[in-house]
């Protein structure tokens, strides 16, 4: 019989050892060990992490571990990717642990490169600094996280995406390929309506920083999408939802916008805070709300968006809820607006607050059906208990072609209305002949919303088109 004493010593071996078998069984290299019922990766000394956290992830999600940690200060990676992972990809925080995109690693010839792409599953990235320069090195278009549904079984659609307290920085203009920062979307070569991708995205408290894209999401069946508390700068578009149907939620984020300008003029990019567009190719139905943002205007053009909304070849349903932001312009930016939406109805723009200078705060318009907008009426919007009391623009709210039944609201610090087409109801302007006062400005604001829609969207499917 064992003595009493020698019963701890014994045990203890017995659960190192255990604990090494376990760690062998992985399959990886000795850079990857299980702690507990965490899968630990350290950072190898060959400089090059990509097999060791591929090797972690697919072992994770075979075994059912729920937690892979980066427990190191600095990686280095190429692309990889996962099918069917339940669980966090976890770094210390964002000041402590780093992982750098290798430039020219990813595969970007005729498709869109990924570093960290999960498919199915519910995967989450938590808690560290993605950096990334030209991970195509010949002008491709990359995506530092992507969220795709199966590509070898279209029919499964389901992931579920978060991002949370994650850093992710590039090299703005000077790279050389087009980097997004998250993208969730149907995997490539998934192109038939049943199968777009479903699930939820969740982005919060993170910060994006110069980027080409920041987040693309094009979610259908009604999936929830969060955007929250996240930090968005020198960012060429910072959020694009497109050909959509989902229900967005962007809460208390803050987007400096309009403050890129080394893009070519005719891109559309460095220019817009929030792109929501519709195509041929869209759904019927969508919804976005927008609350307790900060939009700041950098002036890098004369023409920043905060907003910039619409529908291209095809109305659809888009109900819109604009609540709680601040809006803030800049003395360049003598033609953009705070919210500009095109062919949508539906809409409520809401305790908001207007200061400084803009083209006009809101622009709510029909566009011609010749140049490949829905076109169409444009009703059911509401724009109330909003405050205009600081704002230079030259318009605070512009109503535009084939508007009408539009109610703008007593109280709100006597705005400028132009109310173009004498059909909506405005309870409340400063001028009591205000829709022939700024024929010139008026006429640049115009055009100007529509070119910048344009220009942006065929600039995301050229981009979309080499995946």
């Amino acid at each position: 019989m064992l003595s009493f004493a020698l019963r701890p010593i014994l045990a203890l071996i017995f659960l190192t050892g255990a604990s090494f078998i376990q760690a062998q069984d992985l399959g990886c290299s000795s850079a990857v060990s299980l702690n507990g019922g965490t899968i630990e990766v350290e950072a190898d000394a060959s400089g090059d992490d990509t097999e060791n956290i591929q090797c972690a992830l697919d072992a994770a999600s075979a075994g059912g571990y729920r937690n892979v940690s980066l427990t190191s200060t600095d990686y280095s990676i190429g692309a990889i990717a996962v099918t069917g992972f339940v669980g966090d990809l976890t770094g210390r925080s964002k000041t402590n642990t780093t992982v750098t995109i290798q430039d020219s690693s990813l595969t970007c010839d005729g498709a869109m490169g990924v570093a960290l792409e999960f498919r199915l599953g519910t995967a989450s990235v938590r808690n560290m600094t993605l950096s990334v320069d030209s991970p195509c090195g010949d002008g491709g278009s990359a995506s530092v996280i992507a969220y795709y549904s199966n590509p070898d079984q279209c029919s499964k659609r389901a992931t579920f995406g978060n991002v949370d307290r994650v850093v992710i920085t590039g090299a703005g203009t000077s790279g050389l390929d087009a980097v997004t920062g998250v993208l969730m979307e149907a995997a490539p070569g998934c192109d038939a309506d049943n199968e777009r991708i479903t699930g939820t995205l969740k982005v919060n408290r993170s910060d994006m920083v110069n980027l080409d894209f920041g987040v693309i999401s094009s979610v259908a069946a009604g999936g929830q999408v969060d955007i929250n508390y996240n930090t968005f700068e020198e960012v060429g578009l910072p959020l694009t939802i497109l050909d959509a149907s989902q229900s967005t939620t962007i809460l208390s984020n803050t987007f400096s916008f309009n403050d890129v300008p080394g893009y070519p003029a005719g891109s559309g990019l460095g220019t817009t805070a929030v792109f929501i567009a519709s195509t041929q190719d869209s759904p019927n139905s969508n919804s976005t709300t927008l609350k307790n943002n900060q939009f700041n205007d950098g002036g890098a053009s004369t023409s920043g968006y905060g907003i910039l909304v619409g529908q291209y070849e095809k109305s659809i349903n888009h109900t819109m809820l604009v609540s709680g932001n601040t809006f803030t312009g800049n003395s360049a930016s003598t033609e953009g607006s705070g919210l500009a939406a095109i062919d949508t109805k539906d809409g409520l723009v809401s305790g908001n607050r207007f200061s400084g200078k803009a083209g006009t705060w809101v622009d709510l318009r029909s566009g011609s059906s010749t140049d490949g907008f829905a076109g169409g009426g444009v009703t059911g919007w509401a724009i109330v208990a909003n405050n205009f009391s600081a704002s230079q623009a030259t318009t605070d709210v512009l109503l535009g072609t084939r508007t009408s039944g539009i109610v703008v609201g007593k109280n709100q610090n006597l705005p400028i209305v132009d109310d173009q087409t004498g059909n909506n109801d405005v309870l409340e302007s400063s001028s009591g002949s205000w829709t022939s006062t700024w024929g010139s400005a008026r006429s640049s604001v115009d055009t100007s919303a529509r070119t910048r829609f344009d220009q942006q969207l065929q600039t995301l499917t050229a981009m979309r088109k080499r995946r």
